[in-house]
Formats: C-alpha cells, structure tokens, sequence
C-alpha cells in the first residue's frame, strides 16, 4: 500500500469539488435557459390564445349582429308583401262564353241585362271570397258570329238579336269587366284561357281564379298542371251547365255556384226540343249537318219517324232514329226510300262495295238530296255493325261548319269528325295536306 500525502489528497479532493460546483452552474444555467424559451414561448401562446379570443368574440358579435339585422329584415319584407297584398290584392275570373252562355233572360234585355248580369257576377263573388276591397277582374272570351249563328238555329232569333248590346252593358257595367270577341276557331278561346290561368297563378296578388270553363274538359290537363305546381288553393270552379265535362269532379280545389246566370242546358240539346214542342211551328226536315244541302220534302212524303211533342231535350242522333209514341206526335217526313234488298259483299269492305253506300243516306234516315241519281248505293241491308262502320267511316271526313270556323251545333251527335282521326300523329297534317284544317282539329 502507497501512502499519499495528506497535501495531495487535499488537493485532489478540491478539484473534484471545483469540477462538480462548475457542472453544477453549467446544469443550472442550460435549465434556467430552457425554462425561459418555454416561458418566452409560453407567453407568446398566451398572446395568440387572447387574440385569438378577441376575434372569436368580434366575430361571435358580428354574427349576433347580422343575425339581428336579417330578421329585422324579414320582418320588413313580411310587411312590405302584407302591404302590397293587402293593397292590390285581385280575384279573376275567366270565362268561356262559347260554352258558358248568360241566360237567355238577360240577353234579351240588351245592355240593361248585361249589367245586371255583371251586378249579379260581383256580387256572388264578394260573397264568396268575403272582402270587400278585393278588386275583382273579369274576362269574358267568346266567338259572337258563331254563337249568335247557334242561338238562330236554335230558334233564338231574339236572344241573337241583343247579343251584342248584351256585351256592351256587361263591358260598360265597370272598367275591370271585359266581354271580348275572339273570332272564329274554338283554340282562339281555349288559347287566351289557358294563357290567362297560367299567368294568374303566378301573381302574388291574384288570390283566387274563378274558372268558368268546366263544359270543356281539354281544360283539364292545365288545372291538373296548375295544382301539381301549387296553385290548387288559388283555383275555383265555376259551375255552368247542370253536370260538369268529365274530369272536373276529381279535383281538389272549390266550386261556384251563380243561379240563373248562365244557361242551364247546352243549346245543342235544345235545338230539336225547340221544334219538337212548338204547337204554332210547323216541323220541317229533320235537322241535317250544314253543307249538305238537303232539299225539304213535300208534305206527300212517306213517314220516316216520329217524336213525341211532349217530350224533354232531345238529341240529334235521338230525333233522326227513335220513333215515339203518345196521343200527340208530330212527324218527319222524307223522300220515298227504295226497298233495301242488295246484300252486302263480305269479301270487300263498305267503302269498296260497288257501288258504296252513301253515308248520308243512312246516317240521316234517308236525307239524301240526289235521291235516285245519287253515286252511291241507297239499297243496301245493313246490320247494325255495318251501319257503325258507315258512322266510322264518316267521320273520317271534316265537318263543314267546323272548317269554316263556325260552332257545329250537332257536337259529338254530328256525323262528321270535328278532329282528325290521327290528330297529331297525322302524317298529312304536317306535310300540311290533311282535309282537317280548322283550328284545334289536331290538338288531343
């Protein structure tokens, strides 16, 4: 074993002690140097967490603010629309006067009955919408030459004769009442109606349409369209005719009834009631589609048919084939039929026969104006099926009135087509050669 001196132990342990206080001092200033860039970035967190608060509530303000203005702005606009509806609010009423026709009553009073038939329109609807400062618009479209045509031959010579000071007491009865001619063609009304529905329904301010078009069901497809978009609380029908077009009793939207302000029965059905029932009228040749031509008969003239004189409304078809019975009846006379005794050929069609038989002859209980010079055949034994192939085959060609632009008041009862068998698929409609030329003769 070394003995070291105690003076050198001394000094040993001195620089041990030297070296531990200075490692010492070097731990304690790298820890304080740590310990201030974390307080240094401790703070500058701080600062950002502050700011970063400052602008979430600057901006939770702000948007408490916008949140105030746009409601104060709703409300502003709610009462802006409250004020406009409340101002201007309108009801409109459209109505087809080809088929809703005033009553013969006011007509015939000239232009007092058409402002009493406005006065009764406005009150009935006040009393149905229950406001009183609602301005009421009313559009009234018509064909006056073809009605004023329909209503003479159907024996209302003096309803025609007043039509017309009719309109003009209904049109000066207020400056929102409008009686319009449209002219001939039955789309030239149907059109403007249509064009008048959809543009209502659309308006804020027109509260309620009052539909006066329901003896048409062509109308239908537009409400239908109407209500599918969210117009059905704006529509109301109203009623005309005892029994409305087919298709209009579906709906889901109200009805206007106005009593003794329209005709309740279509003319077309009153046309042979008018003669059938007249005591002082001698009744002539049974009623035959216009253009024919047909001859009038000689009192001679061999008994086709009869109606009863006491009898309703009856139709054309039914005036032309049924016979009736009664104590009183008064006849239709024709010319003398020949015996019908040729057979048909089953291996050709009618039309193919030789030779065919003539439509007019047939469909009209023998009132054929050529009788025995006639090209086709009078002869023939038709069944039943025949005779509606005949019928078929008829309406093939068009109706004269329709093509001129005129009311056929036969309607569906006439034997001629008032629209295209094809109607818009028709091939010679659009290379524009088809014999259905009128208005709407290609429309659904």
């Amino acid at each position: 074993m070394v003995n070291v001196p105690i003076e050198q132990s001394q000094s040993v342990a001195d620089v041990i002690q030297r070296s531990v206080l200075s490692l010492q001092e070097d731990v304690t200033a790298y820890v304080e140097a740590v310990l201030a860039d974390r307080l240094k970035e401790l703070t500058e967190l701080r600062q950002e967490l502050d700011s970063s608060n400052r602008f979430n509530d600057y901006f939770r303000k702000l948007d408490m603010d916008s949140a105030r203005e746009r409601e104060e702005l709703r409300a502003q606009v709610r009462a802006l629309k409250d004020a406009v509806l409340t101002q201007d609010r309108r009801v409109v009423c459209l109505i087809d006067g080809d088929g809703y026709i005033f009553s013969r009553s006011l007509i015939t009073q000239g232009q007092e009955g058409g402002r009493l038939a406005a006065a009764k329109l406005s009150e009935s609807i006040r009393d149905f919408i229950r406001s009183d400062g609602t301005q009421i618009y009313v559009y009234v479209f018509i064909h006056k030459q073809g009605l004023t045509n329909i209503l003479r031959r159907c024996g209302l010579e003096a309803v025609a004769r007043h039509l017309e000071e009719f309109m003009i007491g209904f049109n000066q009865s207020t400056e929102r009442f409008i009686f319009v001619d449209v002219g001939s063609g039955k789309e030239a009304v149907d059109s403007k109606i249509r064009a008048y529905l959809e543009d209502e329904a659309k308006i804020t301010q027109t509260t309620k349409i009052i539909f006066g078009g329901c003896h048409d069901n062509g109308y239908t497809n537009t409400l239908r369209s109407l209500i599918t978009a969210g117009h059905g609380n704006k529509l109301v029908l109203l009623e005309g005719y005892k029994t409305m077009a087919a298709g209009y009793g579906i709906l889901p939207v109200q009805s206007l009834a106005i009593p003794e302000l329209f005709e309740p029965e279509k003319l077309e059905d009153q046309a042979v009631y008018h003669r059938a029932i007249s005591p002082n009228v001698p009744l002539s040749t049974p009623a035959v589609p216009p253009g024919l031509g047909i001859e009038t008969p000689t009192a001679t003239s061999p008994i086709l048919t009869s109606i009863p004189a006491n009898t309703g409304p009856v139709s054309y078809r039914t005036a032309l084939q049924t016979a009736g019975a009664g104590s009183r009846t008064q006849t239709w006379r024709g010319p003398p039929s020949p015996p019908r005794t040729r057979r048909i050929d089953p291996s050709k069609a009618l039309s193919k026969q030789t030779p065919p038989p003539c439509n007019i002859f047939y469909l009209t209980n023998g009132q054929c104006k050529f009788k025995d010079s006639c090209a086709f055949a009078h002869d023939y034994l038709l069944t039943a099926d025949q005779l509606d192939e005949v019928r078929e085959f008829a309406k093939k060609s068009p109706c004269a009135t329709m093509i001129r632009g005129d009311m056929c008041t036969y309607g569906e009862q006439c034997c001629y087509g008032h629209k295209c068998p094809m109607l818009g698929k028709c091939f010679f409609f659009k290379m524009g050669t088809c014999k259905f030329t009128a208005a709407g003769m290609h429309s659904e």
